[in-house]
């Protein structure tokens, strides 16, 4: 069995940047001791979209798949892995969003239209599921005899 040394040094790298990024923002005195719930929505917002962007979205497929195109365990390979995993993508974003909106002030900017963009994207799913519901239905009561 080979190790799978990409993905431990994957693993590694996280946790590395997590520690250095909080122990540097609290020397910096930037690490907030608590975050307002709006600020929390607004990044958890902005999170989604940035792990649906780089994991489903059609915009990043040449990406994907250029990174697919590699083996698995090289490093190109093993980043591809991660980028297709929405967990591990998450992950790394629920890092690196509260990192650049605590880091830098016009960051919240950024985060509020990816926010926005996340909203945009659970209403047309919504939206979606309300058309596909409506034609199922149709399509029922279509197939049932008419009462005499």
């Amino acid at each position: 069995m080979r190790l799978p040394v990409w993905n431990i040094f994957f693993s590694v790298l996280f946790a590395a940047i997590v520690l250095w990024g909080a122990a540097w923002l609290s020397v910096e005195g930037l690490l907030p001791e608590v975050v307002p719930a709006g600020d929390f929505i607004l990044m958890s917002l902005a999170i989604f979209r940035l792990t649906r962007l780089v994991t489903y979205d059609h915009i990043t497929d040449f990406v994907r798949d250029w990174l697919k195109s590699h083996d698995e365990t090289t490093f190109w390979g093993t980043l591809g892995k991660l980028m297709a995993c929405p967990w591990c993508t998450g992950l790394w974003f629920a890092f690196f969003v509260p990192f650049f909106y605590m880091w830098q002030p016009l960051a919240w900017f950024v985060v509020l239209v990816l926010a926005l963009a996340a909203l945009a994207t659970f209403m047309q799913i919504l939206a979606n599921w309300v058309g596909w519901s409506a034609e199922t239905k149709k399509r029922e009561s279509q197939s049932l005899p008419l009462p005499r």
